[in-house]
């Protein structure tokens, strides 16, 4: 199983050793529970000219520890990929971050992390998060696939089963106490964390779009990557296809 935040990020090199750029997100497809492929942040030119960028199928790619092997076959990137999957790149979703909900509107916080086969695609498990405060208070709610209903109007759907599966990790539980301590408890932890915090919440709002707008976002991660990488990246980037 591999987990869609630690996909995100990783090097993309195509199979005759030419390297591509860095995995930017995990795309789903419209209906059920599926991953469908990767959006592949190429780097800027010259480390000033951004550059659009690409999608890359999972099926045939081959997801190691560190890095995706890439197919070099034309058929698994782009417009290619798109029609032999049935599905349009822009038709695709970006989980991690969506608004959670049960069918009957019950809010379940936001998509956190989920773990996938990366052979099938397939949907394991999902985790949710309610925001900084309720998950060091309260703690998170992790959930099987199998309660996934599919995603619907912005959300991300599930059975009402899953009001019933308790959260842990929070401080609140484990010291056995309720709602108010819990509150109490995660209102002075945040308070401590300062920036970490604003970045907490950052992250809530940074992932809620489809493929199709994904292109001219960027993720803080490429501003976080060296200058020499971007430079042997710009020096082994692809020919524009």
């Amino acid at each position: 199983m591999r987990s869609l935040l630690e996909v995100s990020g990783l090097p993309v090199v195509r199979e005759d050793g030419k390297r591509i750029g860095r995995v930017g997100d995990v795309l789903f497809a419209p209906e059920g529970a599926r991953v469908l492929g990767f959006t592949v942040e190429r780097p800027r030119l010259l480390l000033l000219l951004d550059r659009k960028d690409l999608y890359l199928a999972l099926d045939g790619s081959k997801l190691e520890r560190e890095r995706i092997i890439a197919p070099k076959r034309s058929s698994a990137w782009g417009r290619a990929a798109a029609t032999k999957l049935g599905v349009g790149w822009d038709k695709t979703v970006i989980w991690v971050g969506m608004p959670a909900r049960t069918r009957s509107g019950e809010d379940l916080g936001r998509v956190r992390d989920g773990l996938f086969d990366p052979e099938t695609g397939r949907l394991e498990a999902v985790g949710l998060t309610g925001g900084l405060t309720a998950d060091i208070a309260l703690g998170v709610r992790d959930l099987p696939a199998s309660l996934v209903i599919g995603f619907e109007d912005g959300f991300v759907v599930f059975a009402e089963e899953a009001l019933a599966v308790d959260t842990s990790g929070g401080a609140a539980a484990a010291a056995g106490r309720g709602a108010a301590v819990a509150k109490k408890v995660g209102d002075e932890l945040v308070e401590q964390a300062g920036a970490a915090a604003k970045t907490a919440m950052a992250y809530g709002a940074s992932a809620v779009k489809v493929a199709a707008r994904s292109e001219t976002g960027k993720k803080a991660l490429g501003w976080l990557r060296s200058v020499r990488d971007e430079v042997v990246d710009a020096m082994g980037d692809p020919e524009d296809e």
